[in-house]
């Protein structure tokens, strides 16, 4: 019968180095900017409702003895989304716990689990930012996210059906944008007239790169003092903007709130570019994805009860084990106030 142990193992123990590296979890450009500028209390209520206002009143140029238009215009709406509620679950072995404890523990299981959770819930908000909320990309119990946000509502039944990132979103917080502003594209590409009231300006078929589309997409999004101060792309993307532009264009910035945090963008006109990777998880391998985002407008709502703000419910024993479980809990939504002032890139060329 063969031995279970030689010499060597029988009187030899293993040595485990006393940390551990993340090999999974990646940390997002866009999530870290929402959490450091554009994180707001949600106090409470049953909905997020956030005015907008959409039309002008009346207007223009009259000569002796004409009269006034004083008919009643509606100018205003609001947008309304409803918070949506997350976790991660963090459940240990009871056994566990008589094992893993001692000088023969390099490191507690439970340190572990806990640091595990909290980039688990980094993973899961920041890779639902960019998907939908709308039952395309991520389920209705998902974040309203930024596809669905920043989009021209393209009523082309190849886009409306779609099941991919090329989806159109005909509506998104409670307000149809044919509503807003009559016409949407059915084109790949959203022209000038149709940007505007909740529209972004979108490109869903880029089959070639240039900067001077990127540039097109920008100027599309610039209204006077707000335009884009942030893209966001994928690998891909963000290769074809480092390619098409010149070395003394490719200034790296070490002063934004990026920085701070060790990621690293360049500037295109006033916007800082950069990476996301779980924006490259979303888009898949068919097609790249530019975001072009003014941030001023992006509005994230978090629950200021302490347990909904990655609070911890506390272990609890399950019926009939000695195992325990405990939640991390989190309750946000996403608002984007001004769709203009934003843009979508999407396609092969980008990939």
């Amino acid at each position: 019968m063969a031995l279970t142990y030689s010499e060597i193992n029988a009187y030899t123990t293993n040595y485990i180095v006393p940390k551990s590296t993340d090999v999974i979890f990646k940390n997002d450009p866009l999530f870290v900017r929402l959490m450091s500028r554009n994180k707001v209390n949600f106090e409470g209520g049953l909905a997020i409702q956030r005015p907008i206002m959409y039309a002008a009143l009346a207007n223009g140029f009259f000569s002796r003895g004409d009269q006034f238009d004083t008919a009643y215009r509606q100018t205003d709406t609001a947008f309304q989304v409803n918070m949506k509620f997350g976790y991660v679950n963090v459940t240990l072995l009871g056994t566990d716990d008589v094992l893993n404890r001692g000088p023969e523990a390099a490191f507690s299981i439970v340190e572990s689990k806990m640091a595990n959770a909290s980039l688990t819930m980094g993973q899961l908000l920041g890779q639902n930012i960019y998907e939908d909320g709308q039952g395309t990309l991520s389920s209705t119990k998902a974040l309203d996210g930024l596809m669905a946000w920043v989009d021209d509502g393209n009523s082309n039944s190849t886009y409306s059906t779609a099941t991919d990132i090329t989806k159109s979103f005909a509506a998104v917080g409670g307000i149809t944008r044919s509503d807003i502003l009559a016409g949407p594209s059915t084109g790949s590409t959203t022209s000038y007239a149709q940007v505007g009231g909740i529209n972004a300006y979108t490109n869903r078929a880029v089959s070639t790169f240039t900067l001077n589309d990127l540039n097109t997409a920008y100027g599309y999004a610039w209204f006077g003092a707000d335009q884009p101060d942030l893209l966001v792309c994928t690998q891909g993307a963000y290769n074809k903007i480092w390619n098409a532009t010149t070395p003394n264009q490719r200034y790296m910035r070490n002063d934004s709130d990026l920085a701070k945090v060790g990621i690293q963008s360049f500037q295109f006109n006033g916007a800082d570019v950069t990476i996301s990777k779980y924006l490259q998880d979303v888009a898949g391998s068919t097609n790249g994805v530019i975001f072009g985002l003014n941030t001023n407008y992006l509005e994230y709502y978090v629950s200021a009860n302490k347990k909904f703000q990655f609070g911890f419910t506390g272990f609890k024993e399950a019926q009939n084990t000695i195992d325990v479980s405990g939640q991390f809990l989190i309750a946000s939504n996403l608002v984007v106030a001004s769709p203009r002032t934003n843009f979508k890139l999407i396609g092969t060329a980008l990939a």
